[in-house]
């Protein structure tokens, strides 16, 4: 990986390159002094994989400038460095292509940290292409546990199966699934992503997300729910045949509401799972949701029904819920609800945090159907491909 830096200060240049050399990077380094109005001819010339600039303002000039480069050279990773600045500055800086801000003065660890991530995602994107399944889960009805299930099967997925997952939060305004499994603050959303639908690529969507785990990462909802409105139909189809590409599993958390956002996920999807629990309002809510997936033409094949908060000693059975619906329950989570409090309350994904107990066995047993089910279409398609 060629790095190139445009510093206005000759110390900083010096830190770099003391600092690169002290973390054993073998990495060939171009260092120059100058400001924005060099960064074409840098990248024109020296064909950097990785360019570090100091010192800019992002007055309109620089925003241009930058802006121009990233879409002509979108596989260049832009690291500015900078004394600490508020968010609207951050954000703006995202707009225009850079990928990480690191604060002057420079800290070795910031930095070397921040350099190989960059370097995380050339590996990461220039992975064998993959073709991923998309999962949908949607309530019947508030307070299901739809978001529970989504976030922390994407989880298991990854930390059981070794599967490279994804968790897109397509509950636009009210969206939260990110809080399910990560406590940290959420910098970028498919708000921000969508924005900039026409740079998305493997590595753009990698070093958008929120990092859980290496190989699990969220794509959180907009902070506001006035940024829903940013986010248009014709950004899901792109957004999702990216992550297909990158990624073993697309989870998507979908919200309650349908509207023609939703529906396009739902459209994408390779299994539809509506959850529900064991009352007459969930199962009502139900009915309404299922004939709606019938009358948009998806098989019942494509549905999975889940039980959430399952009690065998409830009233109404697995039986009684098959039998309104019509259709087979795919699975019941077991009602352990101090467990799944606790989980919610800390935002440490159930396996984690307990994983004995009753609903983590159970979301452990679901996500190896899964896996194993994947497995098997894939050597299908390998075998068909063949013949």
């Amino acid at each position: 990986m060629k790095i190139a830096t445009i510093v206005q200060n000759q110390q900083c240049l010096n830190d770099i390159q003391k600092y690169l050399a002290q973390a054993g990077s073998s990495h060939p380094l171009v260092g120059i002094t100058g400001g924005a109005q060099q960064i074409s001819a840098v990248i024109e010339q020296e064909h950097p994989d990785l360019l570090l600039i100091e010192g800019l303002r992002l007055n309109s000039g620089e925003q241009q400038i930058l802006s121009k480069v990233t879409t002509c050279f979108p596989d260049i990773g832009v690291i500015m460095l900078c004394p600490p600045q508020p968010q609207e500055f951050l954000l703006e800086a995202m707009r225009v292509g850079v990928r990480e801000v690191v604060p002057t003065p420079i800290a070795q660890n910031v930095l070397i940290d921040a350099v190989e991530r960059f370097q995380q995602r050339m590996f990461q994107s220039k992975a064998p292409i993959r073709q991923g399944k998309v999962l949908a889960f949607m309530p019947c009805k508030g307070g299901s546990g739809a978001t529970f299930l989504a976030s922390n099967m994407a989880y298991a997925l990854a930390a059981l199966e070794n599967k490279r997952v994804i968790l897109i939060d397509f509950n636009l305004q009210f969206g939260d699934a990110s809080l399910f499994v990560h406590d940290g603050s959420v910098k970028t959303s498919v708000a921000d992503v969508a924005r900039q639908i026409q740079r998305l690529d493997g590595s753009f969507l990698s070093s958008s997300l929120i990092q859980v785990l290496p190989n699990f990462g969220v794509l959180a909802a907009p902070d506001e729910p006035e940024k829903a409105a940013e986010i248009k139909l014709e950004h899901v189809k792109p957004l999702l045949q990216v992550a297909i590409k990158h990624y073993d599993f697309v989870v998507l958390d979908i919200g309650r509401s349908l509207d023609t956002i939703s529906i396009q996920c739902l459209d994408q999807a390779d299994y539809l799972f509506p959850v529900l629990q064991q009352t007459l309002p969930f199962i009502r809510d139900a009915k309404r949701l299922i004939n709606t997936f019938f009358s948009l033409g998806y098989p019942a094949e494509k549905i999975r029904l889940i039980v959430n908060r399952y009690d065998k000693k409830d009233e109404i059975t697995l039986a009684d819920v098959a039998s309104t619906l019509k259709l087979e329950v795919y699975k019941a989570i077991p009602n352990d609800y101090s467990v799944v409090a606790e989980s919610v309350n800390q935002g440490i994904p159930v396996i984690k945090l307990a994983k004995r107990s009753l609903v983590a066995k159970s979301l452990h047993e679901l996500v190896q159907e899964m896996a194993q089910s994947s497995t098997s279409n894939n050597l299908l398609k390998k075998l068909f491909a063949f013949g």
